[in-house]
């Protein structure tokens, strides 16, 4: 069998280790990265706690609770490797169960390829939580909207906006990410209905092969985001998502990247509810420019989504570094959104840098310019990035506005990190790329 085949090569020869049992539900496996190796195979029903000591080995999909039912939590200790080998191999929390991980700086919890050199993109599946906050895959039916996860991961989608799905913090997710069609693919990490009552900070995606994270409707927030050389878009939202996020570095390489934000509403129809519109701020979204294979735009908006982005870095992408497109997504900036207080669409205090800077095309129905260079503090200048911080003398530290929103910290700066002395990536994220 090649799963077993290839963990075998991992495992220490000869070894006298004496090893503990690994729990009910799960298969010895021997010793793999120096600790014993457990497999996770199939559905859990029953809370399960993957602990520091041993490597978890994902063994196709594994499923925790069975969808607002038998539901479970999966608790991973600080420091805690699980690993794939293919991209059947994904971790499913289902709605109602709860996944629990709570890492630290100095202990991240690690998803990862089931070998430590020459890994590459799409190694495993990735990791999906399901949920049962508002989505609009059905369009603007008066009921409960719910729909199958992409690879057969699950339903997602329901009628609480405050629903949990746990905890990720200090959590890595690396070589993720698997396309079954090009119309049905693993994200490095995908939020599928999830709600605001979950906790998503200090979180990497690193090496995906489709899109670092993606929201599937909902309204999930989250604060401290590393997203780095993702094959397709760093970060992809569509069918509704309307959460918040703040501090999000987004990180091109150059052998492969499509954009650093592609944001959807709904194919059709464009306009339905509840229509995808997050609130975004302190981004710094670097591209990969003339380098990668594809390239793209920095920020994409389409497909009708609304979206308020502030105090960000937008520069070095191949195609440009905003664009929106389709008439309804045009049409849909500018109506006044008296809930949120504010537009559809805003961009307030951003740095833009890139050799185009704001698309103009054939068949806008209005001048995109026009549009953001109207609104409040955007400049068509370098940020003077060392790395993702800003040099001393950067324009990104020349003040900041914070979203009238309590989820907001305050900021006087523009971009993802102050300066160094402040830089919250140092210590769990990676930038091993094989």
């Amino acid at each position: 069998m090649k799963l077993l085949s290839t963990l075998a090569a991992l495992a220490f020869v000869g070894s006298t280790t004496v090893l503990a049992a690994c729990p009910n539900g799960t298969t010895q496996l021997g010793t793999i990265f120096g600790k014993e190796a457990c497999g996770l195979k199939g559905r859990y029903t029953t809370n399960l706690v993957l602990t520091a000591d041993k490597t978890w080995v994902l063994q196709g999909g594994v499923f925790i609770g069975n969808d607002n039912k038998n539901n479970a939590n999966i608790t991973i200790q600080a420091g805690t490797k699980i690993i794939g080998q293919s991209g059947a191999d994904f971790l499913v929390i289902t709605r109602g169960s709860k996944i629990i991980a709570n890492g630290r700086a100095d202990a991240p919890i690690i998803f990862t390829a089931a070998k430590e050199s020459g890994r590459k993109r799409g190694e495993w599946g990735g990791l999906i939580l399901n949920g049962n906050a508002p989505i609009n895959s059905c369009g603007d039916s008066a009921q409960v909207c719910e729909a199958e996860g992409e690879g057969s991961t699950g339903l997602y989608g329901g009628s609480n906006p405050e629903d949990n799905s746990g905890v990720l913090r200090f959590v890595r997710v690396e070589f993720a990410g698997y396309e079954i069609t090009p119309s049905n693919e693993l994200n490095g990490i995908a939020f599928q209905g999830v709600g605001s009552g979950t906790t998503l900070e200090y979180i990497q995606s690193h090496m995906g092969a489709d899109d670092g994270i993606e929201f599937f409707g909902g309204t999930a927030n989250m604060k401290y985001v590393v997203i780095t050389g993702a094959k397709d878009d760093s970060l992809d939202w569509t069918s509704g998502w309307r959460g918040k996020a703040q501090f999000i570095v987004i990180n091109q390489y150059d052998d492969a990247a499509n954009n650093g934000i592609e944001a959807d509403n709904l194919s059709s129809p464009m306009n339905a509810n509840p229509r995808s519109n997050p609130t975004l701020s302190n981004m710094t979204i670097i591209g990969a420019n003339t380098g990668a294979a594809k390239g793209g735009e920095g920020i994409l908006l389409r497909v009708g989504t609304g979206a308020a982005i502030y105090n960000s870095i937008i520069t070095g992408f191949k195609s440009s570094c905003i664009d929106l497109d389709d008439k309804e997504t045009f049409e849909n900036a500018l109506r006044y959104n008296s809930v949120l207080e504010r537009n559809e669409i805003v961009f307030e205090n951003n740095l833009i840098s890139c050799n185009k800077n704001i698309n103009e095309e054939a068949g806008d129905i209005y001048s995109l310019v026009n549009f953001i260079m109207n609104q409040p503090e955007n400049h068509l200048v370098d940020a003077q990035l060392n790395g993702w911080t800003p040099n001393s003398g950067s324009p990104a530290l020349q003040g900041g506005v914070t979203p009238f929103d309590f989820f907001f910290d305050f900021v006087d700066y523009i971009g993802a990190i102050k300066d160094e002395s402040s830089d919250w990536t140092k210590g769990w994220t990676t930038d091993a790329r094989n």
